[in-house]
C-alpha cells in the first residue's frame, strides 16, 4: 500500500489509511516469531534443520531478514508481456516443490551482511541445478524457482538483469499456461492454494496477465465472513496441500490466508496506480 502511494501521484483516502493502520498493527503483533521467540529466533548460519512429522525441515531462523518491508516495495508498472508455453510434462518437474527452505537458507547467509552493495550470493551445486539453471517445471516447483530468484533480488544478491528477466518470463509464461489449463478443467478450485501463489509472484513481476476482473471477483466470492481462506474450494480432501501450515476452525489455513492478503494487496496496487 506505501508503494502504491509512494510516488506521489495519488492521495491516500481514509478508509485505505485505516486499512494500512490495521495491517501495521497485524505485522507488530506478530513480529515477536521472528525476534524474539526461542524457537523461531535461532541464527540460520547454524543451519540446523529440526524434523517434525518425519519430514526434514529448515527451521524458520532469522526470518526478520525477509519481512522487512523495505527490501519488497518497488516501483510497479504493469504490462502484457508473455509467450503461453505448451504444458510441461508430469515428468519435468513435480507438481510440489522439493523442499527449497535449504537454497533460501543459503541465500539469506551469504547476504546476511551486505548493506547496500550488490555481491555475489553463493548456493550449493545442488540448490542451483534444481532451482535456478533454467525454467522447467510445473506446479509449487515453478512457483518456488520464482521466488528464490526474487528472493535473492530482494537481499541484493548480484543478478544479471537479462538473466533475471529471461527466467521470470519463461517461468510466469508456464504457469500462465498451466493456469489456463487448469482452468479449462475446472481444477482450479481444487488447487487454489497454489492458483493464488501463481497469481501473486507473477503479479509482483508486473505481469499484467495476471491482474484479471473475473479472477478478483473469484477470489473475493472466495474470501470467508472472517477474511480468511482455504487452501481447496471443493470437497475432495485429496486436493489439500501436503505442506506444514496451522489450520483455523473454519477451515481456512494462515499458507492460503497469507497468499490471499497478498493478492488483494497486489490488486490494491494496480487499481490505484493504473
Amino acid at each position: 500500500m506505501r508503494a502504491a502511494f509512494k510516488n506521489g501521484t495519488h492521495i491516500m483516502d481514509n478508509s485505505s489509511e485505516r486499512l494500512l493502520d490495521k495491517c501495521e498493527g497485524i505485522i507488530a503483533k506478530s513480529k515477536w516469531r521472528f525476534w524474539d521467540d526461542f524457537q523461531n529466533g535461532r541464527n540460520w548460519s547454524k543451519f540446523e534443520l529440526l524434523r517434525l512429522n518425519n519430514i526434514q525441515k529448515v527451521s524458520s531462523l532469522e526470518f526478520k531478514h525477509l519481512v522487512e518491508a523495505d527490501i519488497w516495495s518497488k516501483p510497479m508498472s504493469f504490462e502484457k508481456r508473455l509467450i503461453l508455453l505448451p504444458s510441461w510434462s508430469p515428468n519435468s518437474g513435480p507438481l510440489v516443490s522439493p523442499n527449497s527452505d535449504k537454497c533460501l537458507q543459503e541465500i539469506i547467509n551469504s547476504s546476511i551482511s551486505l548493506q547496500d552493495v550488490s555481491a555475489p550470493c553463493a548456493v550449493s551445486t545442488d540448490c542451483w541445478n534444481l532451482f535456478f539453471r533454467n525454467g522447467a517445471g510445473s506446479g509449487y516447483y515453478l512457483t518456488h524457482k520464482l521466488l528464490l530468484l526474487q528472493i535473492a533480488r530482494a537481499r541484493n544478491c548480484w543478478l544479471s538483469p537479462a538473466t533475471f528477466q529471461r527466467q521470470t518470463r519463461e517461468i510466469c509464461s508456464a504457469i500462465m499456461s498451466e493456469i489456463i489449463n487448469a482452468n479449462s478443467k475446472a481444477s482450479i478450485e481444487e488447487m487454489f492454494d497454489l492458483f493464488l501463489e501463481q497469481v501473486l509472484l507473477c503479479g509482483y513481476e508486473g505481469f499484467s496477465e495476471f491482474i484479471q476482473n473475473d479472477w478478483l471477483f473469484h477470489i473475493l466470492k472466495s474470501q470467508r465472513f472472517s477474511g480468511c481462506f482455504v487452501d481447496h474450494l471443493t470437497d475432495e480432501l485429496k486436493s489439500r496441500i501436503k505442506r506444514d501450515v496451522n489450520y483455523f476452525e473454519d477451515g481456512c489455513n494462515d499458507h492460503t490466508t497469507g497468499l490471499g492478503a497478498a493478492v488483494l494487496g497486489l490488486y490494491y496496487v494496480y487499481i490505484v496506480n493504473e
